[in-house]
């Protein structure tokens, strides 16, 4: 915040009006999830939630008393319909612990239309 109260050079009044603190999310939110390896054994990965659209969700519907049934319809029921992709990030401090930055979803295709590698 203090970095953002310097202001700019040519505006500062413009840019005074524009400030505003960030609320804090007041839980965290996990994905948790299988993979199978190559060698067929499936491992579970627990990550945590820094997207923006969960922490945009979470405000827009947390007043509301079924909030969670919301919350959890987004993230569980309509992505299950979909192929979803995380990207993944770190914190330098914290390299070990990866978390999951944003969550792209796209509608499935069916097997039979993502064809061959190779064919022959």
């Amino acid at each position: 915040m203090q970095a953002q109260q310097q202001g700019d050079l040519f505006n500062q009044d413009a840019e005074q009006r524009s400030l505003r603190q960030l609320r804090k999310l007041p839980f965290d939110f996990h994905y948790l999830y299988e993979c199978r390896a190559a060698d067929g054994v499936a491992r579970q990965y627990k990550h945590k939630l820094v997207d923006w659209e969960a922490g945009a969700l979470y405000w827009n519907v947390y007043r509301k008393d079924n909030w969670e049934a919301l919350f959890k319809q987004r993230f569980l029921e309509e992505f299950a319909a979909k192929d979803l992709l995380f990207l993944m990030g770190n914190i330098h401090r914290f390299q070990d612990h990866w978390l999951v930055v944003s969550v792209l979803y796209f509608p499935k295709r069916p097997v039979s239309d993502q064809g061959e590698l190779f064919s022959g």
